[in-house]
Order: structure tokens, then C-alpha cells, then sequence
């Protein structure tokens, strides 16, 4: 093989590569943005309550957790009822329990058909109290509530 061909070659091998990672995906940064986008609209807006809406391209299952900064036993109790959800729906061989040690302050994200998505970027602009979840058996969308006290504000449900 000649070496303009096998440059050719790699040259459309690369082309493509960011084709085939930008399409369908799909991970816990795309609800951290969410997060993100309505905590300064609620800031900027006056009021102390929005919702906002993470909504899939698709109608795959999923789970969605918040982490709170600290964990709790009541915490660890939610993340219990949880788990066997999230662990039903992970990619077989790469099953990431909820209730792995470690997770604080982060949003993670099990999709079926996917890897577990972890996500921290929503840091200093929201947080949450209490471990929040939902878990969709179709898909569709994720209403999430917000409230502002002060200049914080905070994650307060998942619907």
C-alpha cells in the first residue's frame, strides 16, 4: 500500500470519527446544562421557583440521580430503592451501582443501552439537599425544580 493512500485513508478515517461521537449522545452533562441554564434564569428572573425540563432525544429507559454534597442514611435509603432500577437498564459488564461510595455533589445518569454518565459542572451554581432520583421506564422528559433562597439555589425534585 503506498503511503498516499494509507494517508488518505487515516484522513478519512479521522474525518469521521467526530461524526460518529457526536451522534446520540447522550450523558448526565446534557442534564447538568439544564440545571445550569435554569439556575441563572431563576437568579436573573426575580422569582424563587422554576422548573425546568431534560428532555431525551429518545424513549429509552433511564435513571437519574442528584447527588446531595453530603450523603445521609436517609440518602443511602433512597439509593437502595433505586439501585435494582438503574442496574436493570445498565450495559451489561459495566454496571455502576447508585450507591457507590464517592458520589457527592454530582448528577449521574444510567441510560439503556449506555454507560453509567457522571457529571459535576452544575457545581457552585445549584446543589441539592437530599439525594433526589426518578427513574423512567419510557423515556420522555424530566421536570426539575428549582428554587432560589438568596443567591443559592437548589435542586428540589425530580418529576
Amino acid at each position: 500500500m503506498s503511503n498516499r493512500l494509507v494517508f488518505t485513508f487515516c484522513g478519512l478515517l479521522l474525518g469521521t470519527v467526530p461524526l460518529l461521537t457526536a451522534c446520540g449522545v447522550e450523558d448526565a452533562g446534557k442534564v447538568s446544562t439544564v440545571i445550569v441554564e435554569g439556575a441563572k434564569r431563576l437568579k436573573s428572573s426575580g422569582k424563587t421557583d422554576l422548573t425546568v425540563r431534560y428532555q431525551p432525544p429518545d424513549t429509552k429507559p433511564y435513571v437519574l440521580v442528584v447527588y446531595p454534597v453530603e450523603r445521609t442514611t436517609d440518602d443511602e435509603a433512597t439509593l437502595e430503592r433505586i439501585t435494582p432500577k438503574a442496574l436493570a437498564i445498565s450495559q451489561a459488564g459495566a454496571v455502576l451501582s447508585p450507591k457507590a461510595e464517592g458520589f457527592t455533589n454530582t448528577i449521574a445518569l444510567w441510560r439503556k443501552g449506555a454507560l453509567a454518565t457522571f457529571d459535576t459542572s452544575f457545581r457552585g451554581i445549584a446543589e441539592a439537599g437530599i439525594v433526589l432520583t426518578v427513574a423512567k421506564d419510557r423515556g420522555g422528559p424530566t421536570d426539575i425544580a428549582l428554587t432560589r433562597d438568596a443567591s443559592k439555589v437548589y435542586i428540589v425534585g425530580l418529576r
